[in-house]
């Protein structure tokens, strides 16, 4: 597991007590603060920060993300970005996500890329058995 310094956004291993690019100390950071940072991270203009936001996020299960996952992802089909964005954004939807991501990936997954497709198929069996029937 990897962190995203809340300061100057470079990747860093867990672990590390301060940021090797900008000496941020890791051991002040409250776990809602950097849910806070790697939400908005998720809009950053370099590719690599949103992608490790959108990783990490699934990874730690910050739920919060929820809609801000779905927004990105609204633009990135009306701009056909980055598939692999699109990826790791799915798969964080899919260890978050509650009724409204299964409605938005039910809904668009045929407006995915080829290489999502597969992504979306484990990400709605992941929501759907967490949610029960609800998403039936």
């Amino acid at each position: 597991m990897r962190y995203v310094c809340p300061n100057c956004f470079k990747v860093a291993d867990i672990g590390e007590k301060f940021c090797s690019n900008c000496g941020y100390d890791f051991e002040h950071i409250s776990n809602e603060k950097y849910a806070e940072k790697l939400i908005k991270a998720l809009r950053h203009p370099d590719y690599n920060v949103a992608y490790m936001a959108a990783k990490i996020i699934g990874e730690l299960k910050i739920k919060r993300a929820e809609k801000s996952l779905i927004e990105q992802l609204c633009k990135n089909l009306l701009n056909k970005k980055d598939p692999y964005l699109e990826q790791v954004m799915v798969f964080a939807l899919g260890e978050i996500g509650g009724e409204e991501a299964y409605k938005f990936l039910s809904e668009n997954k045929d407006k995915f890329s080829v290489l999502t497709r597969d992504v979306i198929a484990n990400s709605l069996e992941k929501i759907k058995n967490r949610m029960g029937r609800k998403c039936v």
